[in-house]
């Protein structure tokens, strides 16, 4: 991490010599005709329809309507606009609540119109205000205020800074032959400059030889402190001569990847989503290309939108457990966030529990550094698988300080005789659980009785753990 007096001196570097474009965040040019609220020929009645409108609303309490030529609506004219004509009192036009957050230099800009020779200001006027966050409501620092004949104004307000934003404009018209006019509603601003420093986001997982009709995966997290824009991301591969190939961006829309989040990557979740528990659909982006990554070994580069590599794993399929007998459809999991990416030992398979991927959220490999040593906890001391919800299965619980280790669980009868293998030379995360239902490998209900557990927890580098329990099987499934 680079100092915060040079974080200061690269962000006024990059600020200065690249610029960002003020971009459109939200406008409004009232397209559709005929909404708002109108008179009836009954000299009373109100009529109103803001049906498929959203994004704006109006309060009309203190508006007397006398006729069907009295309104204040949407209007096709020049495209349309809102006009308020002899309304006899004032109409209130309000945005919706607009985000802001991801902005500077946010500017509104409304068109402030009137027609006609009525130059009374207590009865004819617009009036354009704004509020941030849910605040106070303040005026419009350019043309803010318009009363009688003021013919036609650009409104104004700039350099506002806040999280969300809502305009409120004010409007009265008494006069039957003048119109007051409201059009073109337009917030501006400019995208607030992310830098993206290396290591603020990290390549957690990742699929490389996926089953025949699956697809690979990447999933990435963010170990920063801010939103990044995923149109900002690209992912890649590298060549022969370790050149970047295969750059993709990871989407075209801008989503915003939250601070200490996972976010899986794939060409098409209908490859991923039935091979795996996918606990978190949401977390998944597809992309429209996605890199070929080669199923032996290759790069998975993430890049940011200079073409800077923010993390790059190169991985090999001899990252995978030895003593797999197949690594298709078996994911690559990071153990640390705090080991660097391209450590060997820092990556594992996923466990077998897992279902040999964690696309999505926390990898099953993921270290656990409270731990010194394999702890096995078993419970409860007696069980009745009967079905009704107390202590009907038995529960094996286990712990690890690392990756790396395999577990084999066996079940005996007080007479030494073989039961069931829970667990052969299984794959284990880092935590999890196994649990016995009371049967046989067969599914034969056993009998009413003592049962021993033996738990042998080992790794490739010769520590072997054991572990021996004693459970009491005190009713049986009918």
């Amino acid at each position: 991490m680079i100092s915060n007096l040079l974080k200061i001196i690269t962000f006024i570097f990059i600020f200065l010599v690249n610029p960002v474009s003020a971009q459109e965040i939200w406008r409004e040019s009232f397209s559709i005709a005929e909404k708002g609220v109108w008179g009836d020929k009954d000299g009373s009645t109100i009529n109103q329809d803001f049906s498929g409108i959203s994004t704006w609303s109006i309060d009309f309490a203190d508006v007397k309507l006398a006729d069907v030529n009295d309104y204040a609506k949407t209007v096709s004219t020049s495209g349309g606009r809102f006009e308020c004509r002899d309304i006899n009192g004032e109409v209130v036009w309000k945005s919706e609540e607009i985000n802001i957050g991801d902005y500077i230099e946010v500017n509104i800009q409304l068109t402030a119109t009137e027609t006609g020779g009525g130059a009374n200001e207590q009865n004819k006027y617009l009036k354009a205000f704004y509020k941030l966050d849910g605040g106070e409501e303040i005026i419009f620092g350019i043309n803010g205020e318009n009363y009688g004949n003021w013919g036609s104004v650009l409104a104004e307000q700039d350099n506002i800074k806040g999280k969300t934003l809502q305009i409120i404009v004010y409007m009265n018209n008494h006069y039957s032959a003048d119109k007051v006019i409201l059009d073109e509603v337009v917030v501006l601003g400019e995208e607030f400059p992310i830098i993206i420093e290396p290591g603020d986001i990290l390549i957690n997982e990742v699929l490389f030889n996926p089953f025949p009709e699956g697809n690979d995966y990447v999933e990435i997290y963010n170990i920063s402190n801010q939103q990044i824009p995923t149109n900002k991301l690209y992912l890649a591969s590298r060549d022969k001569n370790l050149e970047l190939t295969q750059i993709y961006p990871l989407s075209s829309e801008r989503f915003l990847f939250q601070p200490e989040s996972y976010l899986a990557l794939t060409k098409d979740t209908n490859g991923v989503f039935p091979f795996f528990d996918i606990k978190y659909p949401l977390c998944f982006l597809q992309m429209k290309k996605f890199p070929s990554f080669n199923n032996d070994k290759d790069y998975v580069v993430l890049l940011d939108a200079d073409m800077q590599v923010i993390d790059e794993l190169s991985y090999s399929v001899k990252m995978h457990a030895p003593l797999l007998a197949d690594e298709e459809g078996i994911s690559l999991e990071r153990n640390s966030f705090t080991v660097a990416t391209n450590i060997f030992l820092n990556w594992h398979s996923a466990s077998t529990q897992s279902g040999y991927g964690t696309p999505g959220y926390q990898n099953s490999q993921f270290q656990n550094e409270d731990i010194i040593k394999p702890l096995v906890t078993f419970e409860p001391e007696s069980f009745s698988p009967n079905s009704d919800g107390y202590n009907d299965e038995y529960i094996i619980r286990y712990e690890l300080e690392k990756s790396g280790y395999q577990i084999n669980i066996s079940i005996f009868d007080a007479a030494g005789r073989f039961v069931v293998r829970l667990a052969k030379n299984e794959i284990l995360g880092t935590s999890g659980e196994y649990k016995w239902n009371g049967e046989d490998e067969t599914g034969q209900c056993q009998d009413i009785g003592v049962y021993i557990v033996i738990v042998e927890v080992f790794d490739l580098y010769g520590n072997i753990y054991r572990y021996k329990d004693g459970v009491v099987l005190t009713g049986i499934l009918e």
